[in-house]
């Protein structure tokens, strides 16, 4: 078959052209909302929501594209090659959400994780922290219907106790969260005269998109050793896929580590 240099060149596919247009869009959404999250430069709940947004116009681009290649391949217009970087492109964007998800599939959905729900460690400065935007300041107490979502779901979710006196483990404590750059707002020390209160209150920020979370950590006399609980809660979002429960697990094992290390 030889090509024939009169015939017209196949019209191009203009869904195929949306497609990639759509996704390209996606992309730069997503990009400016991280970088105004990671730079703070705006209310975290306005950047999360144009996230979000960003993730909505790739899940409609990669549908769009699948329809382009469709179309492409019953009427021979051109635009294969865009329709599959668009899907491609869309794959990308979708890809680090759609890990989190899967990875934390079946997480309850709640933003306030604690060891101790009978008596949890409460958030005094916080408060005077959040932004406008931001979630309220979890109760003192957690509700019923939130206890049993967390029995179920992180049932090893316990006080830590340990053999050290609390003036130890609050200052190893005190280091890991220094250690971790989270930002102290409020620390209490063991007063001379008075009983122990140690107690750490901080804010965590998320690896990938510095989505902030509140911290408590409390350190207790028990029996001749310590105990410690510790309570974490998103700022943003009314569930937070497992985050905050992996934060005070990994916090929790290395302050053990720490403790069984100490001289």
């Amino acid at each position: 078959m030889t090509f024939d240099p009169r015939l017209p060149p196949a019209p191009r596919s203009r869904i195929a052209g949306l497609a990639i247009g759509l996704s390209a869009f996606s992309a730069i959404v997503c990009l400016y909302a991280l970088i105004l999250l990671r730079l703070r430069a705006v209310e975290a709940s306005a950047a999360y929501s144009a996230l979000l947004s960003g993730f909505a116009l790739a899940g409609a681009a990669a549908v769009i594209g699948v329809v382009a290649l469709v179309v492409v391949w019953k009427t021979g217009r051109t635009g294969g090659v865009r329709a599959f970087l668009a899907i491609a492109l869309a794959a990308i964007v979708l890809g680090g959400p759609a890990y989190v998800v899967g990875s934390n599939f079946g997480a309850p959905r709640i933003n306030d994780v604690t060891t101790d729900l009978a008596d949890p460690p409460r958030f005094e400065r916080a408060a005077r922290d959040r932004g406008p935007r931001d979630n309220p300041v979890p109760p003192a107490l957690i509700p019923p219907e939130q206890a049993a979502a967390q029995r179920d779901a992180y049932p090893d979710l316990a006080p830590l106790r340990l053999a050290l006196p609390p003036e130890e483990i609050a200052n190893l404590a005190a280091g890991l969260v220094d250690d971790r750059e989270w930002r102290v707002i409020g620390r209490t020390s063991f007063p001379r005269g008075g009983g122990p209160t140690g107690r750490i209150e901080a804010v965590a920020r998320s690896p990938v998109l510095g989505l902030e979370s509140d911290v408590v950590i409390r350190v207790r006399p028990d029996a001749e050793g310590s105990r410690v609980d510790m309570r974490s809660a998103s700022r943003v979002g009314d569930a937070d896929f497992g985050a905050n429960a992996a934060r005070i697990q990994s916090f929790l094992a290395d302050l053990t580590a720490a403790a069984n290390a100490a001289p």
